[in-house]
């Protein structure tokens, strides 16, 4: 799943503070339990897939998304137009922001049709009789533009009706009743020409703000990139655990959400953000895993509700002594190399990095480098 993890390491809290709370206590569990496997399935549609039973896509945040084919026909003379419907989620999302042919921005007009770049658009010139002057016909250019690509989006609605244009240009395979409710999908109408696409039919994708979801701080349910507001949906969606929202401490969620849109002093943006698709082929324990990422965060099960902390410093709340102990202390004298580190990689992927997964830069304590004899020793976050 592609979560902007770049972000953990953003926060109005020093480096040696970040590193000694969250990556130390993330490291621990994270030594305790399986690694979730980075592979498609919890990054979602990053093209068009097609068979016959796909996953649904969750969109959470903003991020580029294809999606999955899940109707095709040809009409007209020789099948001349083809008509394609891409699921970008299984779920109402808040909008579709911009779109994209084999990678490349396009830009449509009001009517859904591309206009740029250029090589859309079949331009064609032709001479038409406007009279005669003294007995001489006269003729004047009159330019028609053909647009090869038309895309319309519907956002999932529960009351979302039936693209009007497919339904009447369709073969009666489509018709009224297909309606796709609670489903995010683009209709693209392409019109077969052997030059502008030499390669066959293009991919299609876009960038979307992702899915609604509810926020106990307002009672409000709107698109938000908070992960402990994302974090709490999939807790409570069926595609998630199902769980009940009693048994979710919107206390503490609250608490996590204020957090996380605390203002980074470094960037100027929200300390925590969250901005990733995945599909429902992914575990829960994955997901939860990769939500809980974005934000440094834990989450356990206590006294019949779910309750989440993201990575945060904290004053100090008690001193303990020797009194405190319930037995004889015990001193390991040497620590395994293989798990220190001072130097924190990884990588993201973002719309600063035009949606490829790229390095983000290095994070090092130089205490640390310093105390290790210079030596670098990393840490690698995927």
């Amino acid at each position: 799943m592609a979560i902007t993890t770049a972000m953990i390491i953003a926060g109005a809290i020093s480096v040696a503070k970040y590193v000694a709370f969250s990556y130390v206590t993330a490291t621990i569990l994270g030594a305790l339990a399986p690694k979730p496997t980075i592979s498609g399935s919890n990054r979602g549609y990053q093209t068009n897939a097609i068979g016959p039973a796909q996953d649904h896509s969750i969109v959470y945040g903003r991020m580029k998304v294809g999606g999955a084919i899940v109707f095709d026909e040809g009409t007209g003379t020789n099948n001349k137009f083809l008509h394609r419907i891409i699921a970008v989620a299984g779920h109402e999302i808040q909008s579709f922001d911009e779109f994209y042919i084999n990678d490349e921005e396009v830009t449509l007009n009001s009517d859904g049709f591309v206009i740029a770049p250029s090589k859309y658009v079949k331009e064609t010139t032709t001479q038409v009789y406007v009279g005669q002057v003294n007995g001489v016909s006269n003729y004047a250019p009159v330019t028609t533009y053909d647009y090869v690509i038309r895309i319309k989006t519907h956002n999932g609605s529960a009351d979302q009706v039936a693209d009007t244009d497919l339904v009447s240009e369709s073969d009666s395979k489509w018709t009224s009743q297909h309606r796709l409710r609670g489903i995010a999908y683009m209709y693209a109408r392409l019109t077969f020409d052997a030059d502008i696409f030499p390669n066959g039919i293009p991919v299609i994708t876009a960038v979307v703000s992702g899915k609604k979801v509810y926020d106990p701080r307002t009672g409000t349910t709107a698109h938000s990139d908070n992960p402990a507001l994302c974090l709490r949906d999939y807790l409570t969606s069926k595609y998630g655990l199902a769980e009940e929202t009693i048994n979710i401490d919107d206390t503490l969620i609250s608490t996590a959400a204020n957090i996380c849109d605390q203002t980074n002093t470094n960037a100027g943006t929200a300390r925590y953000t969250c901005n990733g698709a995945f599909t429902t082929a992914s575990t829960p324990y994955d997901m939860i895993s990769e939500l809980l990422k974005s934000m440094g965060g834990t989450l356990w099960y206590a006294q019949g509700k779910w309750r989440v902390k993201p990575a945060y410093w904290t004053d100090t709340v008690m001193d303990l002594n020797e009194d405190d102990l319930r037995s004889g202390i015990s001193v390991s004298t040497r620590h395994s190399r293989r798990d220190n580190f001072n130097v924190i990689k990884g990588t993201f992927r973002g719309e600063e990095s035009n949606w490829q997964v790229t390095d983000y830069p290095q994070v090092t304590d130089n205490a640390y480098l310093v105390a290790d004899g210079g030596q670098e020793l990393s840490l690698i976050h995927i």
